[in-house]
């Protein structure tokens, strides 16, 4: 009699690995910001983007300080309601505040780009940092 060679397959239901939405924006990370929606900004206008902890994206945004909760839902950032001071600035970059708060929390993804990073809303880059 002849051995019978038999294998057995085990086929599991595997769940998906799911792309981790903090890669390229670690806790302790901390950027500035280069452009606004493909826009360069101008050297007088310094924004900064940071993440102090878990739960929070944090900086400045021209001479006012921001936070913003922000979590995961899957694959997608989900960056949470503004909190904000509100000192009155120079009237020539009020623009640049108001399009990166707007932008900012239309924010579903974050990719490395360079020594930096790009912030993108439904595919395309908004905003774009670098170390």
């Amino acid at each position: 009699m002849k051995p019978v060679l038999v294998a057995f397959v085990a086929l599991g239901l595997a769940s998906p690995i799911l792309a981790d939405p903090f890669a390229a924006l670690p806790v302790g990370g901390a950027w500035r910001v280069t452009a606004i929606a493909g826009e360069a900004l101008p050297a007088n206008a310094e924004i900064t983007l940071a993440r102090p902890s878990a739960g929070l994206l944090a900086g400045t945004v021209i001479c006012n300080q921001y936070s913003r909760e922000v979590s995961a839902a899957g694959e997608t950032l989900v960056v949470g309601g503004l909190t904000t001071t509100k000192m009155l600035c120079d009237v020539e970059l009020f623009k640049f505040e108001f399009s990166f708060n707007d932008l900012l929390g239309k924010v579903d993804a974050v990719r490395a780009a360079g020594a930096g990073i790009e912030m993108l809303s439904g595919g395309t880059a908004v905003i774009s940092a670098a170390k």
